[in-house]
């Protein structure tokens, strides 16, 4: 018999005896990702959540934990009262390891980001952000490194560049190319001698429908099929819950792990993965939505500094003083808001900008109304009076800048959908026959006006007094006997439905009859 041994190269018997002894000593290392994304200042979920984080870590320490952006906007009003600060402080004591920021999280402005970030010092993964200051805090960093039982980890952190890219628009932190920064993130990871490369991005699992054709960020498919080193993608944007046999597909297809948790803190996402401690490489991974129901432990820390916030910035906020017996539409609400400052200024007629109203859906759900859903429906703003001529205010609503706004569905995604008008006193109505908008205002009698200030849109807080009496309301209209009254919007809204309850629409108050005519009149002149 021959001796196999001897008819075998030695480098051979070498190769095979290092192989051998590598592979007794290697063994998995099982690391997890818990992820949320699209909070959107849901703040009654994250003491659960978080005490489901605590309750995990103390099992597995191999733990990330990662936030994929939009904290703002929707939601609690609480967080807007706070300009950010209940959901954001509130976040920061959950244990996160880094966040990346969303399209919604300029809500409150460019410097209020940055002097959150500074409070707090979660590290935010800003590798497509850039600024015009000459310092940032420091924990807005371009990527993170984290070892696991030898296991090194990279993470950077990508947003949409399509809001707010321009330095000009956004001075203080702005948004570069995302397909640009993702390949030198990448690089520079793997120059770091990374194990894992992990993206965490606001873009979107594939492109919304709205951004089709008109939008130039990649979706998290694209990003890895750009970048074949990444392995993971925690994502955000879209708002899905990822079933497993899509994310194996594209695992499948592409190499990475893509996943995401739905939207608004109802679920926390773990992503489990076992990683051979030689090859360096994820052998496995397990997925699971995890539900933020009652069922889970209370994280106190949490719990405890969100109810402080809501004691000292909002002690009412379950107070009920009103109730939508219908489902409520957009434009009726609208057109109640207006009549009711309308009413409470003593005016005659009321202008009232879209922005003046929580604007992102078409209707609200009916029930009872806090003052918590309520500040968050209908944004604070000043009441400014004026006395106005018929023929200015007239000149002004049909001009060609104006006299489609004040069209009921301008809210849809239309052309005029950012600067609409609802308005109270006097009627808007689309003649078929000669395509003209008619406004039933008397260019010989002098009306009294009632406006909210900020007049256009909201910038994410309710400026000062003394800046309101500064304001030109709107600057081509002319007006004399400008005043402000000393109760804000929220302060009427609040004291009369304490004191009375508000008294809502069930229907629109005025005749629809002509109102798509004049939606497709005006959308065919933009064609």
């Amino acid at each position: 018999m021959l001796n196999p041994k001897a008819e075998l190269p030695l480098f051979v018997f070498a190769s095979l005896s290092l192989f051998l002894a590598t592979s007794l000593f290697a063994e998995e290392i099982e690391l997890t990702i818990l992820h949320t994304n699209d909070i959107h200042q849901n703040l009654t979920p994250l003491p659960r959540l978080a005490g489901y984080v605590a309750e995990y870590r103390s099992k597995q320490p191999n733990t990330l934990f990662v936030d994929a952006g939009d904290w703002f906007d929707r939601g609690s009003s609480l967080v807007t009262l706070t300009q950010g600060d209940a959901l954001y402080g509130a976040m920061a004591g959950m244990g996160y390891d880094a966040w990346v920021v969303g399209n919604h999280d300029w809500a409150y402005g460019g410097n209020r980001l940055i002097d959150l970030i500074a409070t707090y010092p979660v590290p935010v993964l800003a590798t497509n952000l850039a600024s015009t200051r000459p310092s940032l805090p420091e924990n807005i960093v371009s990527s993170v490194v984290k070892e696991f039982d030898g296991i090194r980890v990279g993470l950077f952190g990508i947003t949409l560049d399509t809001y707010g890219k321009s330095a000009k628009s956004r001075p203080d932190l702005y948004v570069l190319d995302c397909r640009e920064s993702a390949a030198k993130a990448v690089a520079d990871l793997k120059e770091q001698g990374v194990d894992l490369i992990v993206a965490v991005t606001h873009l979107g699992f594939e492109k919304m429908s709205h951004e089709k054709g008109r939008s130039f960020h990649p979706s998290d498919q694209d990003l890895v099929r750009e970048n074949p080193d990444i392995d993971v993608v925690i994502g955000g944007h879209s708002h899905q819950l990822l079933k497993e046999e899509v994310v194996r597909k594209v695992h499948a297809e592409t190499g990475a792990i893509i996943t995401q948790a739905g939207a608004s803190a109802r679920y926390v996402g773990r992503l489990t993965m076992r990683v051979d401690s030689v090859s360096r490489t994820i052998t496995n991974f397990e997925l699971e939505t995890v539900a933020v129901t009652d069922e889970l432990p209370e994280h106190p820390q949490t719990a405890e500094f969100i109810k402080r916030l809501y004691a000292q910035h909002m002690p009412d906020a379950k107070v009920v003083v009103g109730e939508f017996r219908l489902p409520m539409p957009l434009h009726t609400l609208g057109a109640w808001y207006a009549d009711f400052i309308r009413r409470k200024a003593d005016a005659d007629i009321c202008l009232l900008p879209r922005k003046t109203l929580y604007d992102e859906r078409s209707s609200f759900e009916a029930g009872q109304l806090d003052v918590e859903k309520l500040m968050g429906y209908l944004y604070d703003r000043h009441v400014v009076t004026a006395t106005v001529k018929g023929v200015d205010l007239l000149e002004y609503c049909d001009s060609d800048d104006m006299r489609d706004r004040f069209n009921p569905f301008h809210h849809q995604g239309r052309p005029f959908s950012g600067d609409g008008v609802y308005f109270a006193g006097f009627d808007a109505g689309f003649e078929s026959a000669t395509k003209q908008v008619k406004f039933d205002i008397d260019p010989e009698q002098s009306y009294t006006l009632a406006l909210p200030w900020p007049y256009r849109r909201f910038k994410g807080r309710l400026p000062s007094r003394q800046e309101a009496e500064k304001a030109e309301p709107i600057p081509d209209l002319e007006m004399s006997n400008i005043r402000i009254l000393p109760e804000t919007t929220q302060k009427l809204l609040i004291e009369d439905g304490v004191k009375n309850g508000l008294n809502f629409y069930s229907q629109s108050p005025r005749a629809e009859s002509d109102w798509d005519a004049w939606t497709r009149h005006f959308e065919s002149m933009i064609k």
